[in-house]
């Protein structure tokens, strides 16, 4: 089935005739943008959605705004902070007691672009928020995923991935950007762990012949918060550097809605033509926004050892 970029979450679930009911959903970043609607859509097609935020008010706040346009909206507030491990290890224990089961995991929230700054476990923010905490939270729910599968693990990435991590990819012996610090290349190496930690949690649920689908996506250019602490000085810098940025600029020539935006997270959590291990852009796979290293399965699981180790796994 063929979508065109224009083409919304909501038309995606109605070209499927998507019925979620008696499914269980989980939408980190459901505050705002691509998440809220996300959740929304997902919720309108009947399933039970945890909508997980910073703060217990955010998560309500987000509920009552959802019920607006859908009343009978089955969801369930929680706290979550990826930027604190601490609160990603009680957010699972506290989701764990719920006793419920676990069909699809968004990993919607990010951070983009802001100036320098360490999480509450001094790691830089953008690879802690964006990837770090969403990679311990899916350690933490792989058994419950395990258990409800056929599953799906959704990451939200950006065609940043490509055009502003440096070409070697993810600065390994830098993480904490001692060396240097340019944010829009920090938040290019958070998104290239994201398409990293897809390919390499794919690898090891089809080596255990596991059914769980899990893909990663670039949502499009959408005027959200997410670019709230994005500088001009600071995006020229980087264009200095000679990265590929016409690509980018295309992209941000298709500037979408938020219920646009959100159709390719709800595409690959619902449809039945998603490709396992494959990267998605406007509703379908697109390989052209993908850093060159993103097939670099060596690179992958490095990136695994090493945030194993920086989240306290091993």
């Amino acid at each position: 089935m063929a979508f065109k970029w224009t083409t919304t979450a909501e038309e995606i679930t109605e070209a499927y005739n998507v019925n979620l009911k008696g499914n269980v959903a989980i939408v980190t970043g459901a505050n705002s943008g691509i998440g809220t609607e996300t959740a929304r859509v997902l919720a309108l097609r009947g399933a039970r959605v945890i909508i997980p935020c910073r703060t217990m008010e955010k998560a309500e706040g987000a509920i009552t705004e959802i019920k607006k346009s859908v009343p009978n909206a089955d969801m369930i507030p929680m706290q979550l902070e990826l930027g604190d491990l601490s609160s990603v290890r009680c957010f699972a224990k506290a989701f764990l007691g719920l006793n419920l089961p676990l069909h699809i995991l968004i990993n919607n929230a990010g951070i983009m672009a802001c100036p320098k700054s360490y999480t509450k476990d001094g790691f830089e923010t953008q690879f802690g928020v964006n990837h770090l905490g969403h990679f311990l939270l899916v350690a933490l729910l792989t058994d419950r995923l395990k258990a409800s599968a056929p599953s799906r693990i959704v990451i939200v990435s950006s065609c940043g991935n490509a055009q502003m991590a440096p070409r070697e990819g993810i600065d390994f012996d830098d993480l904490p950007a001692n060396k240097q610090y340019n944010s829009f290349r920090r938040y290019g190496e958070s998104k290239l762990a994201n398409v990293w930690h897809a390919k390499e949690l794919q690898r090891q649920f089809d080596a255990e012949s596991v059914d769980i689908t899990v893909t990663s996506l670039h949502p499009g250019a959408i005027r959200t918060n997410l670019q709230r602490s994005t500088g001009l000085a600071e995006f020229w810098d980087f264009v200095k550097t000679g990265s590929h940025w016409g690509s980018m600029l295309e992209e941000m020539r298709k500037i979408k809605t938020i219920g646009q935006g959100a159709s390719t997270s709800v595409f690959c959590a619902v449809s039945p033509d998603v490709i396992k291990g494959e990267y998605y852009a406007d509703n379908k796979v697109n390989r052209n926004l993908l850093h060159e290293e993103a097939d670099n399965l060596d690179k992958a699981r490095t990136l695994w050892k090493v945030s194993e180790q920086m989240v306290g796994l091993v």
